[in-house]
């Protein structure tokens, strides 16, 4: 494991899977990113490629689905290079693109929106990629 992750209730709703970027709901629970900048950001979900949960804090029963999100550390993440390509140590935000991250062009924007930076290129397209997972 490389990161360090909590578990959080996730809409049932919503389709989620290890490396997409999720936002905190109105209702308290997670779902994927569906904006640019979102402020909402809380981390990527844990668990996806080769890099595996390091340590999960908050794991407890409940009756709502909850997955590990990384909030710290080394963990793959989906990512939408459609906007800017993506070169490494780039600061990474929430895209358009459902659960996925971008290129954080725009720093007035990024600010409080920033969940990372890229660890991996990714010139075109979309695509999983290692990321240190640090919010700003």
């Amino acid at each position: 494991g490389a990161d360090c992750a909590e578990d959080f209730s996730i809409k049932e709703s919503e389709t989620i899977e290890p490396g997409m970027v999720l936002v905190v709901a109105q209702d308290g629970l997670l779902q994927p990113s569906k904006k640019a900048y979102d402020k909402r950001v809380v981390g990527v979900v844990s668990g996806a490629g080769d890099y595996k949960p390091g340590i999960v804090l908050g794991k407890k029963h409940s009756r709502s689905k909850r997955v590990p999100v990384a909030l710290t550390g080394r963990g793959y993440c989906e990512v939408d290079a459609h906007y800017a390509p993506i070169e490494v140590c780039d600061l990474l935000t929430t895209s358009p693109t459902p659960g996925h991250a971008m290129k954080a062009n725009d720093s007035l924007k990024a600010f409080g929106a920033v969940i990372g930076k890229a660890l991996y290129p990714l010139k075109n397209g979309t695509g999983l990629i290692p990321i240190f997972v640090a919010l700003q």
